[in-house]
């Protein structure tokens, strides 16, 4: 008998941490932080099942985006500093930070849950569709981090689950 539950599971830090350790290359601490304030410089991820419904969202400041894609493509410190401070995260920056989206989607795939993907990722600076918008400030089934890089410094990211 398949018992497949409706709803993704939020992982473990430890699943998130270990995660994006092995796919950067470097030491990553996570701790736990307040809520994500909505910033039109966040990046947001939606993640569907295969019937195409939004299952969860994933929110990092821009400081995290960042991060995240200078350390995936081994890009200098400055450079990605200079990057946050302008507000301005494109090319190998945005390509890289989409890539570690892309992949953590693997911590959500376990057991009998719904199977989901990265459909796509807004911002910064860019309209987010209503409802994305909405389950990104849910309250309730979520894991608000702060993910310190090693070399390459702090940077949040949320996690919400329908």
């Amino acid at each position: 008998m398949n018992t497949m539950t409706e709803q993704t599971p939020l992982p473990s830090r430890h699943a998130v941490r270990t995660l994006i350790e092995g796919l950067v290359g470097r030491d990553v601490v996570v701790r736990d932080a307040d809520v994500l304030e909505s910033r039109p410089s966040n990046l947001v991820a939606a993640y569907v099942t295969d019937k195409l419904q939004v299952a969860l969202v994933i929110v990092v400041d821009i400081e995290c985006a960042a991060r995240l894609g200078g350390a995936l493509g081994m890009l200098p410190r400055g450079g990605v500093d200079d990057a946050i401070k302008e507000l301005d995260l494109s090319g190998l920056l945005r390509d890289n930070a989409y890539e570690v989206l892309n992949v953590l989607s693997a911590v959500f795939n376990v057991g009998e849950a719904p199977h989901v993907r990265l459909y796509e990722m807004y911002g910064p600076m860019g309209g987010v569709p209503s409802d994305v918008h909405a389950l990104s400030q849910l309250f309730g089934s979520r894991m608000d981090l702060e993910l310190s890089i090693a070399g390459y410094g702090e940077g949040h990211l949320s996690i919400v689950v329908r």
